[in-house]
């Protein structure tokens, strides 16, 4: 690529192509198929095409999800409206490299570089896509997101009206038995020792006293969240009652008995703790709002034509 970007220039050159062949061979009298030429007009966008190969291509992946999901008359359902979806998709794409060019902005080849020295190009891109993608991003945040603003009175409104969203899981101590297993006879055996252990616990005896009794050791894992322990032991804790040894619950790493020393409850973070991550969220969705209104102003002064 040159120091230009040239998605647009390439696509353009397609466009003038296809418009040639076509104003040729209607002066001429020539059907198209005289040429080979099998592909058509979908859309116009102001003064581009979309052709059918325009749509095909772009809607290639989707054709063989569905292909693989679907049969007959449905998959024709789904498959027309996925491309009716593209089709338009592909209209509004047209729209904002138009509006590009129209505002002179433009991606560089040093800037494509740059960023995929931080970024791999995905796979299901080529470079020249991926370069049309920055100049969307950059368009967005030049046309839309610069002018986004989200005020503080706002980010403490939000924060207020929503108590549950912003606030810290509660907090377990907890100390446990663990007797390792590493195939089904061990867990066989060690499962028996633990339903023993539980059957002669009472709440006057101090754990430690009762594992000592059976030649184990309790093991304390102070203080955790339910996102730190592997599904069976998080399940059980949200039952257990502070002060009492669960059943015999089982994992990979073998066969553990659980006690809740003490829990913090769930309670909110303070707002200084989550304005960042507020602001975030507000200006996505204002950001979102104002780029839906933006792009149906352009389609609204746009001349688009249909024909699929």
């Amino acid at each position: 690529m040159h120091p230009s970007f040239l998605t647009y220039s390439a696509q353009t050159w397609r466009t003038g192509l296809f418009l040639t062949i076509v104003y040729l061979t209607c002066w001429l009298g020539i059907p198209l198929g005289s040429f080979g030429f099998t592909d058509r007009i979908v859309a116009v966008v102001n003064k581009e095409v979309i052709t059918l190969s325009d749509l095909q291509h772009a809607v290639r992946d989707e054709y063989s999800r569905l292909k693989a999901k679907y049969r007959g008359k449905e998959f024709e359902r789904q498959y027309s409206q996925k491309q009716r979806e593209v089709l338009n998709a592909l209209i509004e794409e047209r729209l904002q490299l138009q509006e590009a060019k129209a505002k002179g902005i433009s991606v560089t080849q040093d800037e494509i570089d740059a960023t995929l020295r931080r970024t791999p190009l995905p796979s299901n891109q080529t470079e020249e896509e991926f370069g049309q993608f920055l100049l969307l991003k950059k368009l967005f945040e030049f046309q839309v997101r610069r002018n986004v603003v989200v005020e503080e009175e706002e980010l403490r409104r939000f924060y207020e009206a929503n108590p549950n969203i912003y606030r810290k899981p509660p907090q377990y101590r907890l100390k446990q038995i663990l007797l390792p297993a590493n195939d089904e006879d061990a867990r066989y055996r060690e499962k028996t020792k633990a339903e023993t252990i539980y059957s002669a616990w009472i709440p006057e005896t101090p754990l430690e006293d009762l594992a000592a009794q059976h030649a184990q050791v309790v093991n304390p894992l102070g203080w955790v969240e339910e996102k730190d322990l592997v599904p069976p032991l998080a399940h059980t804790v949200k039952e257990l009652i502070p002060g009492t040894l669960s059943k015999p619950i089982e994992t990979q790493a073998g066969v553990h008995l659980l006690m809740i020393e003490d829990v913090k409850e769930s309670q909110p973070y303070p707002f200084e703790q989550v304005e960042r991550e507020i602001r975030a969220q507000l200006l996505k969705k204002k950001g979102e709002k104002a780029y839906r209104t933006w792009l149906k102003d352009l389609k609204q002064k746009a001349f688009i034509d249909i024909r699929f």
